[in-house]
């Protein structure tokens, strides 16, 4: 046994991996509550069972044996762990997408006869040895019944694997000895195979989650959210969660989603939390954090997430309020961590002048792209003083970090959804209330957008004879009215009543003067005029919002902007 000075004891070993899917089985290897959770794709559990093929080295496991209760989950991989006993547990530090996938996926059948609540991928546990050409797969249920392939859930028991070896004799014949002889192999290459194994002892959780944090920090990093629920991970007292930033998140996150904001990402949500608490929004470096900063964090975000709910809820009811009812129509997610220190800082108590001035840097920011050409220095200095000077200013009418009289961005020349710019133009079309062709309005058409995203935004006209400028421009764009039916919109919109026709054009962005164009089938010239139709419509709009109008009107090509 090495011992470290002043550090925890360090143990190094080699553990069998059958020894470790027992000890698993047993309860004596669990995954402490700060681990992230399992994100292993499909393809890199493959890979794994692979490494162990070939012989390959496939890393070392940490685990931290301690006699001290820890809260921990209640599932690796697909199966359920027994209840904390006494005596001696091993929390795993550094390994869990590698340890689960072993566990989920070789573990024997009597081990995993019970189903993971809410996994969202079940069948992801279910891998098979293709004996025909030696590699790991998952299969359909149709293709698992060919005698090549082998359950690995059954290479682990002794029965279990004599009886698929004897299906696949007999199933295949001569052929299926050859096989059986392949997974034989398989067999001994699996119980023979032993993991690095590094047990740490003797030091506290604090110091455990530090160590976690650290290693979690390169590899397949965690996110941001992930990391700082685990440096400020804490326990009321042995196995008794105290505070859990991931929990918190969820739960920030399920408010938003009825207000139609679930979609944020939970980094955005983070930063939310961060901006409440005067953190730097954009750390990344957090496990250099000194103990005394990490201490007062621990102590701060519990309190700071009451405060964190109420400031999002009167951003989103903000956002709804001028028409941006879902996250799939913010221009950039980062939007919403600014209204938030902003109504943090005003206790929710928002004056008319200063909603005013929210509506206008809302649509400015979004129309002239300001956050994609930004810094998170400049961000953050931003989200400071919507926090701390324009909460609490009368009649707001300046920023120091954002010109508000900036020209726009040019009218885009191709629509895409992924474009902050044509978000913000998709926005002012919503609100036009969008018309069905009976002349009805479409009830919440933004959730369209919020439940189908680009599906629900389809062509006027497929026609060849499009000019290539147009086929793609947002003139040749319009809200599906029947989300089940497909096809271009000429074959409704040729068919209006007249008695509800202009009113349903004018609702979609179209000018009544070119239907005729489009009656004709002269596309190009109806596109055009459309295309001039929205650029009048758009600067309206901007004006009206204290936006400044681009400088020019030829459209130019957006960037695709990821909000944050």
């Amino acid at each position: 046994m090495v011992e470290r000075s002043g550090g925890p004891e360090v143990k190094p070993e080699v553990v069998f991996v059958y020894e470790l899917i027992d000890q698993v089985v047993r309860g004596r290897i669990r995954v402490p509550d700060f681990q992230r959770p399992f994100v292993w794709r499909r393809d890199q559990m493959c890979s794994l069972l692979d490494s162990i093929y070939r012989e390959y080295p496939i890393g070392s496991l940490l685990l931290w044996e301690t006699d001290t209760k820890l809260s921990s989950v209640s599932w690796i991989g697909r199966v359920k762990l027994p209840e904390h006993s006494d005596g001696s547990v091993a929390y795993l530090l550094d390994g869990h997408q590698r340890l689960s996938t072993l566990v989920g996926v070789l573990a024997p059948e009597d081990a995993t006869r019970f189903r993971v609540p809410d996994d969202e991928d079940p069948e992801r546990w279910k891998i098979w040895f293709n004996a025909r050409t030696e590699e790991f797969d998952h299969r359909g249920p149709g293709e698992s019944t060919h005698y090549w392939y082998f359950p690995l859930n059954k290479l682990m028991d002794t029965v279990a694997f004599l009886e698929e070896a004897d299906r696949m004799r007999k199933d295949g014949g001569e052929e299926g000895q050859e096989y059986v002889g392949k997974v034989q192999h398989l067999a001994r290459r699996f119980q023979s195979y032993k993991l690095p194994v590094i047990r740490i002892m003797n030091t506290d959780l604090n110091n455990a989650v530090d160590v976690f944090a650290r290693l979690n920090s390169t590899g397949q990093k965690m996110t941001s959210d992930q990391m700082v629920s685990a440096l400020t991970y804490a326990e009321e007292e042995p196995g008794e969660v105290k505070f859990r930033l991931a929990d918190r998140i969820d739960e920030l996150k399920d408010l938003l989603s009825g207000y139609g904001f679930g979609g944020l990402d939970r980094t955005i949500i983070l930063r939310a939390v961060l901006a409440t608490l005067r953190e730097d929004i954009y750390e990344t470096n957090w496990t250099r954090l000194s103990q005394r900063r990490r201490t007062d964090m621990q102590n701060g975000l519990p309190d700071a997430i009451k405060p964190t709910a109420a400031a999002l809820e009167s951003a989103a009811k903000f956002l709804i309020d001028i028409d941006v009812a879902s996250d799939r129509l913010l221009p950039y997610s980062m939007q919403m961590v600014v209204l938030s220190a902003f109504f943090f800082g005003c206790k929710g108590a928002a004056t008319t002048e200063q909603r005013e001035f929210l509506r206008r840097w809302f649509w400015v920011s979004s129309f002239t792209g300001w956050f994609s050409t930004s810094n998170p220095s400049r961000t953050g200095w931003l989200v400071t003083e919507f926090r701390e000077k324009v909460s609490r200013a009368a009649r707001p009418t300046t920023l120091e970090h954002l010109q508000l009289d900036e020209p726009a961005q040019p009218f885009p020349s191709a629509f895409d959804t992924r474009s902050a710019r044509a978000r913000a133009l998709l926005c002012m079309l919503l609100g036009k209330c969008p018309r069905k062709p009976t002349g009805e309005r479409i009830e919440e058409p933004w959730r369209l957008i919020a439940e189908q995203g680009s599906n629900a935004i389809g062509y006027v006209s497929t026609a060849r004879t499009i000019e290539k400028e147009l086929q793609s421009s947002p003139a040749n764009r319009i809200l599906r009215v029947d989300i089940r039916k497909r096809g271009q919109a000429t074959s409704w919109l040729t068919t209006l009543g007249e008695d509800v026709r202009d009113e349903v054009l004018r609702s979609h962005g179209i000018p009544p003067d070119a239907y005729g164009d489009l009656i004709r089938g002269d596309i190009n010239t109806f596109l055009r005029k459309r295309m001039d139709y929205l650029m009048d419509l758009e600067r309206e709009f901007m004006i009206r919002n204290g936006v400044t109008p681009p400088t020019d009107r030829q459209p130019m090509p957006s960037a695709i902007d990821t909000g944050d």
